[in-house]
Parts: structure tokens; sequence; C-alpha cells
């Protein structure tokens, strides 16, 4: 994968993190919200700066292992909201896990055998659909066949295309319960009210921030690929609905989550040896 920082994708976060916070302050949000997704960038940064290993295939399954396993812990000991589970409470924050985790898990997806993968979907769906969140599953979804785009084995692009949009298909037909957080969801049109200019800036580095990884040219281009679906998901459940919007919003959950996936990114993977 790729060694050195990928800056495009870098500047497409400070950029989209940025904007959200002009629309905070612009908005008479809370000054902490501004001071908590600015110290998030900067740990973001820090995050992505840091030079990375190599990863020995095992470790590549047993971190993606670790990122399900977090994003499954709150279906047991997570913030529970009217019946909604996606949080996972740290301290007097509460981190949406999907957002923090999901990216980085794709990005290490591909290097994963056929089987793995497929588990791998399958978990993911059960547990969006479970929690329920129409966000995350059509984040996976997204990412999952944007990573397959060029690939054999049909049949493992078959069962995961099936298992992740069941899980989209699940949650879009359980109501959300959920009211719109201001600064956290619908931020687009709330920016409107103030400012068309402040929108189409917001809109803008969404967008960059989604097409950004594409430019990254990591060895395996799938992971790439995954991360734009990640983003790509995640900002369309957005617009369509009551969701987190990603980066420009309020909370370091998907801040941090696009930095983990660009340190990530920038790792070598070394094949374990057979035996």
């Amino acid at each position: 994968m790729e060694r050195r920082v990928p800056w495009l994708a870098v500047a497409a976060l400070v950029a989209a993190t940025a904007s959200g916070m002009l629309h905070f302050w612009v908005g008479g949000a809370p000054l902490t919200y501004v001071v908590l997704n600015g110290l998030s960038l900067l740990l973001g940064l820090v995050i992505v700066s840091v030079p990375m290993r190599s990863l020995a295939g095992r470790v590549v399954t047993g971190l993606v292992g670790i990122g399900v396993a977090g994003i499954a812990t709150t279906l047991l000991s997570g913030f529970d909201l009217e019946g909604v589970r996606r949080w996972l409470p740290i301290g007097p924050i509460r981190l949406h896990a999907a957002m923090l985790l999901l990216p980085a898990i794709m990005v290490l997806l591909p290097r994963l055998s056929g089987a793995g993968q497929i588990g791998i979907v399958t978990a993911l769906g059960a547990i969006f659909a479970i929690q329920p969140d129409l966000g995350a599953a059509l984040a996976l979804a997204a990412a999952f066949l944007f990573s397959r785009v060029g690939r054999g084995e049909h049949g493992v692009t078959a069962i995961g295309a099936a298992a992740s949009i069941a899980a989209v298909a699940i949650t879009s037909l359980r109501p959300d319960p959920l009211d719109p957080v201001p600064f956290v969801e619908r931020v687009v049109p709330d920016a409107f009210a103030t400012s068309a200019m402040l929108a189409l800036l917001i809109g803008t580095t969404l967008i960059f921030a989604c097409v950004a990884p594409l430019f990254v040219q990591p060895r395996n281009a799938r992971a790439a690929r995954s991360l734009a679906g990640v983003m790509a998901g995640f900002t369309l459940a957005s617009i369509i609905g009551p969701y987190p919007v990603p980066l420009s919003g309020y909370g370091a959950s998907s801040i941090l989550g696009y930095a983990l996936a660009l340190a990530v990114l920038r790792a070598s993977i070394v094949p374990s040896k057979a035996g």
C-alpha cells in the first residue's frame, strides 16, 4: 500500500471538517462543538502522519476482527437511545462505532480471503440490521461493491453483495425513531438557511472527501475504492434520512475514522507464511 502521506485525502479531511466548523460558528452552535471537532482533526492529522510499519497478513485479520468486535459491542454495552444502539460511550463522549471503525475495516477487507470477506460482510450486515443503522449498511454495501469492480471470484461478489444489500433493505424498512440533531444531521440544508455559499462549500468538500481516496494510488487500489465507497455511503445516508453527516457534522467519530483509514491505507501488507 501507499507509504507516503496521502496529502490530497488529508486536504479533503481538513476541508470537510473545517467547513463544518465554519457552519457551527456561523450557525450559533455551542463553542464546544468547534473545539471537539477541531481537536479531533488535530488528533486525526497526527494519526495519518505517523510512519506506518508493514502489517503481516495475520495482523490484518486480527485488526479486522477487533474492528468488527468493537462495532458489535454496541449491541451489548453500547448507548441505547429509543432502542437504537450505534454508539460506544467513552466517558462523556459517545462515539458512532461504524463511522469510527468501518472505514479502516473496509480498507483492510480486500486483503482477506474470499471466505473471510464474505464472513465479515455478513457479520457487519447483521449487526447494522440489529442496531439498526441504514447509514452504516449503505456504507458497507457501497464499499464492498466498489472494491469488487473488475474482480473475478464472482461467487464471493454475489454472496457479499446479497448480504450487504439485504442489510440495506432491512434497515430501510425499519422506521428510525430518532429526530434529526442540529449540526449533526441535515447539515447542508441547515447551512443553506444561513448561506447558500456555505452550503455549497460543505457539499463540495464532502464530495472531495469521497473522491480523494481514489487518487491515493496504493498498491491495492481496491482498498482506496473501499474507502471512497464508505464515505459515499455515509454521505448518501445523510442526504436521504436523519443520519450523521460525515466530517462536516458534529462528532469525533467520522473524523477519526477517516484518519485511521488513511493511516491503514499507507501500510504495506506482508502475506503470512503458510504453516
